[in-house]
């Protein structure tokens, strides 16, 4: 199940970055799509590495790991794009790029996978929930989606951090990939909504 879940993921984000990159490549548009080339890598690797635990263990991990904390700095430097010239820039994608680089060297020094963790709600919940948020409000229509995927998101920490397993066939990281393919598929809507936003003012 978990190669199965995480290929699905990593299906949907490879055809969501080439959607994207055919789209536009502007701005933005094209840290969103880094962010699914990423996240694909991410969890193809991730799937294989559950599958091959017992032969490679937690070094087996590094690659999802590493490529999933990038995916989350390529989606918190999109919202920040959009986000612009605002009050509180340059601390905002300084605090992206240091607690990033900070909490994956502890969990490849830990062999930890909570690090990832903690470095994905805090991205998520910070910038493509609370930044997103505000950005709604000040009229990005398109945001929204954001926002209601990192509110699909949420429950997943509960479930990780709690250890949620309803069956062998549906545990913890289960769960955790459902919700998460549910989450980039209402991001791929705003951005979708953003490039036809952004064709219509170039019209």
């Amino acid at each position: 199940m978990a190669l199965i879940l995480n290929w699905l993921v990593a299906a949907f984000s490879f055809f969501a970055f080439a959607s994207l990159k055919k789209r536009s490549a502007a701005g933005n548009l094209s840290y969103f799509a880094k962010f699914y080339l990423t996240l694909g890598i991410s969890t193809f690797f991730g799937g294989l590495g559950h599958l091959f635990f017992q032969y490679t263990g937690f070094y087996g991990k590094f690659p999802c790991w590493i490529t999933g904390v990038l995916a989350g700095y390529y989606a918190g430097k999109g919202v920040l794009e959009v986000y612009g010239n605002r009050k509180g820039y340059k601390f905002l994608y300084f605090f992206l790029l240091v607690k990033s680089l900070l909490l994956i060297c502890l969990s490849l020094i830990s062999l930890k996978f909570v690090f990832v963790a903690i470095d994905a709600i805090l991205t998520y919940l910070l910038y493509c929930g609370y930044l997103a948020w505000k950005l709604w409000k000040d009229e990005v229509s398109a945001m929204r989606f954001l926002v209601f995927g990192v509110a699909v998101l949420l429950p997943s920490a509960f479930i990780f951090l709690l250890n949620v397993n309803i069956s062998r066939y549906l545990n913890r990281d289960d769960l955790s990939h459902i919700l998460m393919l549910a989450c980039i598929i209402l991001f791929y809507q705003g951005m979708k909504s953003m490039v036809g936003k952004e064709h219509t003012e170039k019209a």
